[in-house]
């Protein structure tokens, strides 16, 4: 499988913005130590990829799958970054079962490290 970026033609991103996400991903993955396979989905579609808010992470398929549509390209790195971290969590056995989807341990975590990766992209791209 190896890292896999996908972005809906629909979407209609400017070059700049593909560049971005790719940057940020690579950079992302880098950040929170992730070196296994995995791929990413930036979508327009939130129902049929049944998007419940703005993004969610598959622990079976090791997949981010994000929403698109309509929103700036650092709001879409602050949700793959959150969805990064629960990968993260994931891999290092931090989640061993149902983890809340509002508030408690991993979504503050998965919050606050997004943040800080986003952030600290900023900074370096001088976005």
């Amino acid at each position: 499988m190896g890292r896999k970026i996908y972005i809906d033609r629909s979407l209609n991103y400017n070059p700049s913005d593909i560049q971005v996400l790719f940057q940020f991903c690579h950079d992302c993955k880098s950040d929170l130590g992730i070196n296994c396979d995995f791929s990413i989905k930036i979508v327009e579609d939130k129902v049929k990829h049944n998007i419940k808010t703005t993004a969610y992470y598959d622990p079976n398929q090791n997949m981010v799958c994000v929403l698109g549509k309509g929103r700036h390209v650092l709001d879409i790195c602050r949700s793959i970054a959150h969805e990064m971290v629960h990968m993260m969590q994931h891999q290092t056995g931090l989640i061993t079962g149902p983890i809340k989807d509002i508030g408690g341990f991993h979504e503050d975590q998965a919050n606050a490290r997004a943040g800080e990766i986003v952030k600290k992209f900023i900074y370096k791209m001088k976005l």
